[in-house]
């Protein structure tokens, strides 16, 4: 017994040895770690720094080597927590703008230490934006267009409310934007540019452009007496048999939830828009049509004397003649064709710049995606395929991925003061 007590004793002791061994190791042997360094190679103003360090390290030291003079940034003993998070702002401490090296101290046991270095440039100057061209002002649910110049390279940004839009280059020193005003931006709100430089810094100037309210009509519609032509229509679009019991639930799904999906994907493909202007004039209205219904209009829906869903609608329904052939509304490139739900079968053409037009409800299209069309050429037939109770066309405008009124783009003497006034 007692010698079985031994060798406990002896193997808890090597194995206690091995563990001091392996820690002073790790602790003045192994190379120390650092993470995150990258984001010390470019310092504009303000910055918020995040780095790690392995286990082994005691502290950390940040230093910039500039004009041969050496500064402190950044000093911290370090416990069990080795994420280093501080916010630094180069001119507190006497950098100037230039070329500089980043110095870190990585130390061990207080004993030893490692160092690491990296190249960086330090700018701490925003960019100069000017507006060279902007509207006075915008509508709910319509679109502008900015021109502007900057004093370097940037990223450029239109805040519209809570969305921003982006801008394209015209050189390294223009850009242009056409962006468009959400239906339910406030009225007042202001349109803002962001621009920010290669290191970070941003500049946040007003264009003085102001959003003006636009009247959109509201409806209720009743559906009494039309269960069963409403509930073919449901089936064909869930594919799945739905009861009569089951009306107002399958209403409210189609109504809200699938039209939710169908206008998240179609916002989606709308993104998909060439840098370049491929569009000329006035856009075209469908030949012949009568207006049946408007752009933002609000649907309540009752049945039995109850409010059961609402909606809005995001475009111009256009009635003609029965399987009216449908034109391209501009020149452009087919980016989509094919089925979406609610909207049936769908052409959608892009016209560059972010302006995409939206064609639903057709029999069948004649184009296919890729295909590069012209303004006025045949590219479906109107019939009354997805959530449609009538040959009609449902012709839609997306700016940026956001949905406008198509009655804008229509009107050549508009586009001609507010969008190719940037040109």
């Amino acid at each position: 017994m007692k010698e079985l007590i031994k060798k406990l004793r002896l193997a808890v002791f090597l194995l206690l040895g091995l563990i001091i061994l392996f820690s002073l190791y790790l602790a003045f042997f192994s190379k120390p770690e650092i993470y995150g360094l990258d984001s010390l190679s470019k310092l504009p103003r303000t910055k918020e720094i995040k780095l790690s360090v392995s286990d082994n390290v005691s502290s950390i030291k940040v230093d910039i080597l500039q004009n041969g003079k050496r500064l402190n940034l950044f000093y911290r003993e370090l416990g069990k927590d080795k994420n280093v998070n501080f916010t630094l702002k180069p001119q507190d401490h006497g950098v100037k703008d230039g070329k500089a090296k980043i110095v870190v101290q990585l130390k061990r046991w207080n004993l030893l230490t490692s160092v690491f270095e990296l190249d960086t440039v330090v700018d701490t100057q925003p960019p100069r934006v000017n507006i060279i061209q902007a509207p006075y002002a915008v509508y709910q649910g319509g679109a502008g267009a900015i021109r502007l110049s900057v004093s370097e390279p940037v990223e450029i940004r239109v805040r519209v409310g809570e969305q921003s839009f982006k801008a394209f280059k015209v050189n390294d020193k223009v850009f242009i934007s056409i962006f468009p005003v959400p239906a339910d931006t406030p009225p007042n709100t202001y349109v803002w540019v962001f621009a920010k430089d290669e290191v970070g810094n941003e500049s946040r100037v007003g264009t003085g452009i102001r959003v003006r309210e636009f009247k959109f009509k509201t409806y209720t519609i009743n559906l009494d007496g039309r269960e069963l032509k409403i509930l073919r229509k449901i089936e064909e679009i869930l594919g799945e048999k739905v009861s009569p019991e089951g009306f107002v639930e399958a209403f409210k799904r189609i109504n809200e939830d699938i039209r939710y999906k169908n206008e998240k994907r179609i916002r989606e493909l709308a993104l998909k828009s060439e840098a370049k202007k491929l569009w000329a004039g006035k856009f075209l209205q469908l030949k012949n049509s009568k207006v049946i219904s408007l752009f933002g209009e609000k649907r309540n829906y009752r049945y039995k004397g109850k409010f059961i869903s609402s909606s809005r609608h995001w475009g111009y329904d256009l009635a003609s003649v029965k399987n009216a052939p449908v034109e391209a509304s501009n020149s452009g490139k087919v980016i989509f064709t094919g089925y979406i739900g609610i909207y049936g079968n769908v052409v959608m053409i892009d016209h560059g710049l972010g302006i995409v037009s939206l064609y639903a409800h057709l029999a069948e299209y004649r184009v296919k995606e890729g295909d590069e069309v012209k303004k006025g050429q045949i590219i479906g037939i109107t019939d009354a395929t997805g959530l449609a109770f009538g040959d009609h066309l449902h012709f839609g405008l997306l700016v940026q991925g956001v949905e406008v009124n198509p009655i804008e783009w229509w009107d050549g003497k508009w586009i001609e003061r507010n969008i190719q006034t940037v040109f």
